[in-house]
């Protein structure tokens, strides 16, 4: 081909447009690369990723969080935290984290509270917290205590036999205590007797099925907290009243008599649960305590209620439990339990939690009513929803209806347990049937080739 000035014009226009194109290409491969990012968790239960409570608390602080890692200069060790701290990070840019050798700066870590190099201090708003270590549940919990600002006192009335928040035992509600304590309440026990008054700094006052009858000054005490504006979580088993038959009738609330029980037993096998009287509630209604409740939570032995008020209180059901469910007024033991309505019986649904609200002096006071206090007792509280549901009706009472359902899930366990059976036919089949399996393959390739 003869090169004259037109081919060799043509010629560098075309290396020129194939520079341009070239380098065009690689630019938008680099911008897209910075502009579009895709991730993906594949592990058991996402555990590389935040969970759905901690993305809900985060959405939630409106002011940047500092972090500061008291370790040692180890490289990889920083990485790991970087790559922990970094699943709050996508959700929450603002938060800086930082390191701090407690060995080089013994003074700065004096100043922060630091006792020991692996924890880590939290700042937000002005406020600070140290936390021993770095799993998501311990960065949740200390991010929810910070974002409460000050003090929530949980006040438990007890000198009637109620159930204790710092007894350990099955029937006790110190895992629900050390829950709350987690999440920055404070927890203090009260008896009027002693304290004649209810402190004016009580967040809620939690009266936890009392065993003896109060008195009557007592009870006059309770209704002046309610009078005030005070709000009460209120946990009532089937029975008497023990004397809170006016706080009763100041709320409008009436308790059905017997002990609810479900008369479908596929859904007890399917949820082993052996006793008629533990009811499982599935289908929820509408309300912010319970909007992102997933599974069944579970009340022993509890009692059913029906708002019967003036009008002064908003009442909203938000436990209910399924149609073929009853108020069982006879005994419980000894043969089939039948429904008998002539025997005084009431057919469900019932409904089982009471949410009343009311506007006093502008601003709006809340109680609960739950005909149950089983359900939150250490033997009960870890069966389906019941610690979320507790955690949600703490918060809601507290009016921090922000914080709701911010329990962290834990992650499931990393660990792989194999019998010794299926260890004996893995090493069996790494040992004896893959090698004897290429040899064979090599063979067959190696004679075929031969007969060829």
């Amino acid at each position: 081909m003869d090169i004259t000035p037109r081919s060799r014009w043509r010629w560098r226009l075309q290396n020129a447009l194939f520079v341009v194109l070239f380098l065009s290409s690689i630019g938008a491969t680099a911008w897209l690369s910075t502009q579009y990012r895709y991730q993906a968790d594949w592990t058991a239960g996402a555990r590389n990723t935040l969970s759905e409570a901690g993305r809900r608390l985060l959405a939630t602080l409106d002011q940047p969080v500092e972090l500061i890692a008291f370790v040692k200069d180890d490289a990889a060790l920083h990485r790991r935290i970087e790559g922990r701290i970094r699943r709050f990070q996508r959700h929450k840019p603002d938060i800086r984290l930082t390191f701090v050798n407690p060995d080089l700066e013994p003074e700065r870590a004096k100043a922060a509270g630091v006792s020991r190099s692996g924890q880590l201090v939290i700042r937000m708003g002005g406020r600070r917290e140290t936390v021993d270590d770095m799993a998501e549940k311990t960065l949740v919990n200390a991010l929810q205590r910070l974002a409460r600002g000050n003090r929530r006192w949980a006040v438990f009335l007890d000198g009637h036999g109620e159930r204790d928040p710092f007894d350990q035992s099955n029937p006790g509600l110190r895992t629900l205590a050390e829950n709350l304590e987690q999440a920055g309440f404070e927890i203090q026990g009260l008896n009027l007797i002693r304290t004649p008054a209810i402190p004016d700094n009580t967040a809620v006052l939690i009266v936890a099925s009392p065993q003896r009858t109060l008195l009557a000054g007592e009870v006059e005490a309770l209704l002046g907290y309610v009078r005030a504006g005070g709000h009460l979580l209120w946990l009532h088993d089937p029975g008497d009243l023990k004397g809170l038959a006016p706080l009763a009738q100041a709320l409008g609330i009436r308790f059905v008599d017997g002990v609810i029980v479900d008369a479908n037993p596929e859904l007890r096998v399917m949820l082993g649960i052996k006793h008629p009287a533990v009811i499982p509630v599935v289908d929820y209604p509408q309300h912010d305590l319970t909007r992102n409740l997933k599974v069944q939570t579970l009340f022993p032995f509890s009692v059913g209620m029906a708002y019967q008020g003036d009008g002064s209180w908003t009442g909203d059901v938000f436990l209910r439990t399924l149609p073929r469910t009853w108020a069982e007024t006879g005994p419980l033991t000894g043969g089939e339990i039948r429904f008998t309505e002539a025997e005084g019986d009431t057919r469900g649904p019932l409904a089982l939690g009471m949410a009343l609200t009311r506007e006093l002096e502008g601003r709006q006071q809340r109680v609960i009513v739950i005909g149950d206090s089983d359900f939150l007792a250490n033997a009960y509280l870890g069966n389906g929803a019941n610690l979320e549901l507790a955690m949600n009706v703490l918060n809601w009472l507290s009016l921090d209806d922000e914080l709701i359902s911010v329990t962290p899930r834990s992650a499931p366990d990393t660990q792989l347990a194999l019998s010794d059976t299926a260890l004996a036919v893995i090493a069996f089949g790494f040992l004896v049937v893959l090698p004897l399996g290429l040899l064979g393959t090599g063979l067959a390739l190696w004679s075929r080739r031969r007969r060829r």
